[in-house]
């Protein structure tokens, strides 16, 4: 068994581990303790290695579908410990892991080798990195979105039903567009070194990952700056935030799928 299985097998078994402690004393209303937020930290550690090893363990930087995603998920789950840690939000912890667990596993079993050389290209290192730290934020705001309508339709249907650890319905919606800002940033900043650097001919799968990309841009802007002019929030906010994520997710690895798994380029 290699290093890297390891790793990854470590990490599958930790996550999912947590989920299943974490799921059962919530619901229970009984507090997580203090040996979880250690063993997620541990957690995330080896899904970070997992990343690195993946990503930049051969010979240049591999950016394949999967590698891409368990780094996304990687930042996300940095982000949902210091969410935890700060505010001691379990909200997103629980939906959040079985998803992180789901990408070692797919990257594990799934990944096609495809290194390419961008040490010499700094403009290129930061609109990867300024886009896969967008894709990070914007998944969990889709993921915080998804909690918002759950909340609210449970506060309109069954509010008994509703467990506190939840958090207040306001706090959610204000963490979603704090989720939605931070990530719209980073997406523009990315764009704009996509504008003015230009990394891929204009192919057919380029030209639908660009027009998808904007059409999310479009949307998730639109959206920020109605909750700024008019206050626009809640069921309709989260909402228009799933369509904006699922835009930006569909163009990003949409394209990857078909160029790695389908033209097997």
């Amino acid at each position: 068994m290699t290093f890297l299985v390891s790793l990854e097998i470590l990490s599958i078994v930790l996550y999912g581990g947590l989920f299943w402690h974490s799921w059962r004393t919530l619901s229970a209303s009984k507090p997580l303790g203090r040996l979880i937020p250690k063993l997620l930290l541990l957690a995330i550690l080896l899904h970070g290695a997992v990343a690195y090893l993946k990503i930049d363990g051969g010979n240049g930087q591999d950016f394949g579908l999967f590698n891409i995603l368990v780094m996304t998920t990687w930042i996300a789950m940095v982000i949902v410990y210091w969410n935890l840690i700060k505010h001691e939000s379990h909200a997103l912890l629980l939906i959040s892991l079985p998803i992180a667990a789901l990408s070692i596993l797919e990257v594990a079993l799934l990944s096609k080798s495809m290194p390419i050389q961008l040490r010499q290209n700094g403009i290129d290192i930061w609109h990867i990195l300024l886009g896969i730290g967008s894709m990070s934020i914007l998944m969990l705001a889709a993921m915080q979105s998804i909690l918002v309508l759950y909340i609210d339709r449970g506060l309109r249907h069954h509010p008994a039903s509703i467990h506190s650890w939840l958090g207040p319905l306001q706090s959610m919606e204000r963490f979603l567009i704090q989720l939605l800002s931070s990530g719209f940033v980073l997406m523009t900043l990315s764009l704009g070194l996509a504008f003015f650097y230009p990394l891929e001919s204009t192919s057919n799968q380029s030209l639908h990952k660009i027009i998808l990309t904007l059409l999310s841009w479009l949307v998730l802007g639109g959206l920020l700056l109605g909750h700024a002019k008019r206050g626009w929030r809640g069921v309709f906010a989260a909402k228009w935030t799933l369509i904006g994520v699922f835009l930006l997710l569909l163009g990003y690895f949409g394209s990857k799928l078909v160029l790695e798994f389908i033209l097997n380029r």
